[in-house]
């Protein structure tokens, strides 16, 4: 007899480690399968290496990067640990409230803006100088604890290539408190395939250590992808959903560096301040970001040979982030190919952003002969699953028991940090699950 799970969970991001942790805290048989491992991030550039697919070189067939993480943990092992609650749109266009589930979370994951002291000189003389300017720049809430802070400082720069100090909750918290209670996690566990049997989720096929001829079929009573924006449309595209991946945003974002006489910004915790300014009317955010060294000088390298030397003065420089609200688009198909070409509109927003950060770069005390764009990134590659296209409000395809809980189901761009909108679907979806 083949054991039969109550849930499976495909991913173990954000979306699919809360799920996992909410089944079996409620006593129900989990299987968690990550494709990628579970080993320590050490933050060195080999290690980043391989926690993303293809190496961090993803892109779109246009040319747009995009990092899709592939580790337990996902896309939080190199996040900012920023922290923004669920869009109010999607009460009031879509009639699906996350507010109790993301209170929930705020309290307990302890979520705050850091004390001043821990924001990083940097920026906050960026804070300050947009303020002079009527930016409204204020702290970000994150999911940093101060006490955890290694002589008042965090992992700075190199969070991107997953270095945590500790101060930083990542999903990896949620996936050991899932396994402490019961659950099984399987690493280097790829599920290639959805089993199907009259129209409804019966299990999944799973390739497991890089072996491409050994599939092992595992049975559940729900099935729920939490794989990413590009591998969830993927596995739905081969169950027989067409609809899925039909459509992409991205949140299309740049840095804009500049080099400062004194300071930079690279010990800072990224995207420590921030500026809603522009977010209700133009779908713009800007806060202060610098990529490390080696990614930062890949990027000059981008924006012109003349730009490259700039590198010798990373010490000094400071990095403001641009992300904008992108329109619906582009594809993603059966083989995990996304094509995403950014609108005009989408283009004007972002030399928009990037004329806001010229301008608190240079209020900042920047040279404005040094200052430069680097080259436009996905950042959150999502609505490939929307609700109301792919699932219903309840996470739920066609295909009976068979759930999608990541940004994938994003009915449209979010433009905020995605963690705590992920967590609160999960959390929801946990709900109704057990209702059923």
């Amino acid at each position: 007899m083949e054991k039969v799970y109550d849930a499976i969970v495909v991913g173990s991001g954000p979306g699919g480690a809360t799920v996992a942790r909410g089944m079996v805290q409620k006593g129900k048989s989990v299987l968690l399968l990550e494709k990628g491992n579970n080993r320590p991030c050490t933050g060195t550039y080999l290690n980043a290496l391989k926690l993303f697919d293809r190496f961090g070189f993803y892109k779109s067939k246009e040319g747009l990067s995009m990092l899709k993480a592939t580790t337990a943990g996902g896309a939080t092992m190199v996040y900012s640990g920023s922290a923004a609650m669920p869009p109010p749109w999607l009460k009031t266009d879509y009639n699906i409230d996350l507010m109790p589930y993301a209170e929930e979370t705020i309290r307990e994951l302890k979520v705050e803006p850091l004390p001043d002291h821990l924001l990083g000189e940097a920026s906050a003389m960026v804070m300050a100088a947009g303020n002079r300017l009527g930016q409204e720049w204020e702290p970000m809430p994150k999911f940093l604890d101060p006490g955890k802070f290694i002589n008042g400082k965090s992992s700075g720069a190199r969070t991107s290539l997953g270095l945590n100090l500790g101060e930083r909750w990542t999903a990896r918290d949620y996936i050991d408190q899932a396994v402490d209670a019961g659950a099984t996690l399987m690493t280097r566990a790829e599920c290639v395939e959805i089993v199907v049997n009259n129209n409804r989720a019966v299990g999944v096929k799973v390739r497991s250590n890089g072996k491409k001829n050994r599939l092992t079929t595992f049975y559940g009573n729900d099935i729920v992808l939490a794989a990413g924006g590009i591998p969830s449309p993927v596995l739905l595209k081969r169950a027989g959903i067409d609809r899925a991946g039909q459509g992409c945003v991205v949140d299309p974002t740049i840095l804009v560096y500049g080099i400062h006489p004194d300071k930079g910004s690279f010990q800072d915790p990224l995207v420590s301040v921030v500026s809603w300014k522009w977010y209700d009317r133009d779908g713009i955010r800007v806060g202060t970001l610098i990529d490390p060294w080696v990614m930062t000088l890949i990027s000059l390298a981008k924006a012109g040979f003349s730009h490259l030397f700039k590198i010798l003065n990373y010490r000094r420089m400071i990095g403001i982030l641009v992300k904008v609200k992108d329109e619906l688009g582009g594809y993603v198909d059966k083989d995990g190919v996304v094509s995403k070409e950014l609108t005009p509109g989408d283009l004007e927003k972002l030399r928009k952003g990037e004329a806001i950060a010229r301008e608190v770069l240079v209020e900042a005390g920047c040279d404005p002969d040094s200052i430069v764009p680097g080259e436009i990134r996905g950042a959150h590659p999502s609505g490939t699953c929307r609700i109301g296209h792919v699932v219903d409000d309840n996470l739920e395809t066609r295909i009976k028991n068979l759930y999608v809980c990541d940004a994938s189901v994003f009915p449209e761009a979010l433009d905020r940090p995605t963690v705590i909108t992920i967590i609160a679907f999960g959390k929801r979806l946990v709900e109704h699950l057990l209702k059923q």
